[in-house]
């Protein structure tokens, strides 16, 4: 269905010209009121206008700022759709006349299209005719086609601002967009950076194949051409352009390399030399660069960061050959995306984002350049944090809640409860009983890691929960360990399970994998009244449509391939992998095969020994899915997080666990990294655990956060924690009201060298922060 669009009446754009913004049904069913189609705008009388809702917005960011000489403040961003790439993104903007206190509710500029066609990365700009460009991208990753829009507000000082009708700036080749200002160069031309590829791409990023050129104008905007084909790191884009005092242009760009590239031209931007690193560390975000006033450059970047945060205003007063330690506008995690502007009587107005699918905050800085040069506020005109929107989502966090603080302080009363003598250590799994903690885990005193082989044994730990004292570590089993009933073959032990059996019984699971043979899941049990083993072990079993087996991976497969699964079998790798989870009485837990890339949801039997599969989820299985966390969402309805060998983590449902859902990203997990995830729930809260995709110390496997909520849809962080040491493949369970926790770590950039174990939270509380400081790890060699 064709549609078009018409804006409410303080943006309202020339009711005789074409507007190329189409919005589909399924968009409207998933956000009712968000937008109203209506029919061609063209045939439309002047007045018949419809309110746009964006109240029921779940995320955004990525904010822009102007102010008009007579004060006006205008701020755009974008939203809209479940995150950000997606094909409902809609471009948004706000603005103010009181001196910036208070900005009116944001509303539509541009709207998806009902072919898949996204709005994203405004842009503000005044130019020399004082009118306010509104710059935007349309990207749709289908047909392709990725391009640059504008809409023009002449006089944007007036009572109800107007907006003309959006055209496209025209630039050659089928991969396009920008995200920054344009810039007035002394020749009188306009310059534009800009972001490109020149093959179609079916994506909506070119990676790789992105190139950094720049739009030049010579007729104040009516025509554009592009010049400029820079190559730089993979996630190059996002460039801004300087004109230097001695006539070259200065382009910085993002990359994903730790530092800005830049490139020079000497002929206004119609050649480029080679790009190179520059000087200037960046996380791989966007930053903000323009001349001021008096002459010296402003910066806006990430310094001395962790991630997206420490956002800090510097200047450079010789023409960005060295710049000064700045003035810290925001030290939080996830700020980022700053744009700015200098009004006419010196004062420098930032915005940036924080928190895109979290608190989703639009905020602005003020300050002035003696500020920045000082590092403090000596002008008495510095005003930080102030809120331009943000989302309207319950919190569940207290005010200011530092969750990368709450997580080193955690960090900081772990204990290690590997044995000294063991130099790896992997993949730990507990029950508390009493007062003591019964840890599982494999070891090995051969090397880091857990691919010693032969040389790898389960064993389990006892801690006293009062003192963190450890008491004792018993041999579990280990390759070619003669039982009272069988003897094990020389192959490596693995990934060791435990749960409680009854009041007397710990049972617990490993996985023997012999190099030619299949691999078996055996159980051996751990009496509580002497603190020993059996001296005795035996076969788990796996049932299956087709009949109880041994648990070996044949049987998991062919179980899988009877369903449709497509991925060649193979003889080791299965193991129970998420902690034990009760709902009605029973116990369900995860199976995977990790090298097989197959998922399970199963229900342990009450013998405690016979594992029966309910429902299989690899969808998709051109994805790498394995290592999942299962649970019930409020409605009965199961979820499970996989990770993928392939990219992010993968979400998949299933309303009586059978059937499952094909598998996808999910916005509140953006930039998960191949790990393993946890799903659980305290205190009727769901605590999300993910490996995010992030080098700390560039460390492997270093940052790992655990994100909060009372639905399973909406979620919130509560611990972030970052280490030199790693931080993965944590466990969580609750006893007595106390939330306890295993955690691998290492001291060789993310291999597995010892488990830690200690308190991660009285259930529901959330401890005082106000005096506690993080952990200032040393500087990475």
């Amino acid at each position: 269905m064709k549609a078009n669009v018409s804006f409410p009446e303080q943006f309202h754009c020339d009711p005789f010209g074409r507007l190329l913004a189409f919005h589909s049904m399924r968009t409207l069913l998933l956000f009712s009121s968000l937008f109203l189609v209506v029919t061609d705008a063209m045939a439309q009388a002047a007045d018949s206008r419809v309110a746009i809702d964006l109240t029921q917005r779940t995320w955004q960011g990525i904010p822009g700022i102007e102010r008009t000489a007579k004060g006006r403040v205008f701020a755009s961003w974008f939203t809209g759709g479940p995150k950000e790439p997606a094909p409902d993104n809609t471009v948004v903007l706000s603005y103010r006349d009181d001196d910036g206190k208070t900005f009116t509710p944001p509303e539509a500029i541009a709207l998806p299209s009902s072919d898949g066609t996204r709005v994203f990365d405004p842009t503000l700009w005044i130019d020399p005719k004082g009118r306010l460009w509104y710059v935007f991208n349309r990207g749709n990753n289908e047909i392709p086609k990725h391009d640059v829009w504008a809409r023009i507000c002449d006089n944007p000082d007036a009572p109800k601002p107007v907006f003309g009708t959006e055209f496209r700036v025209g630039y050659e080749g089928p991969y396009a967009f920008r995200m920054n200002k344009p810039t007035v160069l002394s020749s009188g031309e306009w310059i534009m950076p800009v972001t490109h590829a020149v093959e179609p791409i079916h994506d909506w990023f070119a990676g790789p194949k992105q190139l950094q050129g720049v739009g030049i104008s010579t007729d104040e905007g009516k025509t554009w051409k592009l010049h400029g084909a820079v190559k730089a790191p993979e996630w190059a884009l996002e460039c801004m352009i300087t004109e230097l005092q001695d006539g070259r242009l200065w382009m910085l760009i993002r990359t994903g390399s730790g530092f800005l590239w830049e490139s020079h031209s000497s002929d206004k931007g119609r050649t480029w030399n080679e790009a190179r690193a520059s000087g200037i560390r960046n996380p791989g975000s966007r930053f903000f660069i323009r001349r001021l006033s008096s002459g010296n450059l402003l910066l806006v970047n990430h310094y001395k960061f962790t991630g997206r945060s420490h956002l800090t205003a510097h200047v450079s007063t010789d023409d960005g050959a060295t710049w000064n330690e700045g003035l810290l506008l925001d030290e939080r995690r996830g700020v980022s995306y700053p744009d700015g502007v200098q009004d006419r009587d010196g004062l420098i107005w930032v915005t940036y984002d924080r928190d895109r699918q979290g608190v989703g905050e639009i905020l602005l800085a003020k300050f002035r350049e003696e500020d920045v040069l000082a590092g403090k506020n000596v002008s008495g005109a510095v005003t930080l944090a102030q809120t331009i929107n943000k989302l309207d989502k319950p919190s569940y966090l207290t005010a200011n809640w530092d969750a990368a603080l709450a997580g080193d302080i955690v960090m900081q009363r772990l204990i290690k409860v590997t044995a000294p003598q063991m130099k790896g250590a992997h993949d730990a799994e507990f029950v508390c009983i009493g007062e003591r903690a019964y840890i599982v885990e494999h070891d090995n005193d051969v090397a880091p890691g857990h691919g010693a082989g032969v040389a790898m044994v389960c064993v389990l730990t006892v801690v006293n929960l009062k003192t963190l004292a450890v008491e004792k570590t018993i041999p579990m089993a280990k390759a070619g360990q003669a039982f009272a009933n069988v003897t094990l073959p020389e192959a490596q032990v693995f990934v060791p399970r435990i749960i409680r059996k009854d009041d007397h019984t710990l049972r617990t699971f490993f996985c023997s994998q012999p190099a030619k043979e299949q691999a078996v899941t055996w159980f051996r049990d751990f009496d509580l009244r002497t603190q020993a083993f059996e001296d005795s072990i035996h076969k788990a079993k796996l049932k299956t449509a087709a009949g109880t087996f041994d648990m070996e991976p044949r049987h998991f497969h062919a179980d899988a391939a009877a369903q449709g699964f497509k991925k060649p079998p193979v003889r080791e790798g299965l193991y129970i992998f998420d902690s034990f989870k009760e709902f009605d009485g029973r116990r369900y837990v995860a199976l995977n095969n990790f090298p097989g890339k197959q998922n399970a949801l199963a229900v342990l039997h009450d013998d405690f020994m016979t594992f029966e599969i309910i429902g299989h989820y690899n969808e998709p299985q051109s994805q790498q899915l394995s290592e999942s966390a299962v649970n019930r969402l409020p409605d009965g309805t199961w979820m499970a997080i996989c990770r993928n060998d392939a990219g992010n983590y993968h979400f998949t449902t299933s309303k009586d666990g059978k059937t499952w859902t094909v598998g996808e990203t999910k916005p509140f997990v953006p930039n998960g990294l191949n790990s393993k995830p946890t799903f659980d729930k305290f205190g009727g809260v769901y605590y999300l655990g993910w490996q995010e995709n992030t080098r700390f110390h560039d460390c492997n496997r270093s940052v790992f956060n655990v994100d909060i909520s009372r639905d399973g849809r909406t979620w919130e962080r509560k611990y972030r924690f970052e280490s030199p040491h790693s931080f993965q493949y944590p466990t969580f369970h609750e006893h007595d009201g106390t939330i306890w926790l295993t955690v691998t770590q290492s001291d060789h950039k993310g291999s597995s060298d010892r488990i830690m174990f200690g308190k991660l939270e009285d259930v529901g509380r959330f401890e005082p922060q106000s005096g506690q400081k993080r952990i200032e790890w040393p500087a990475p060699p």
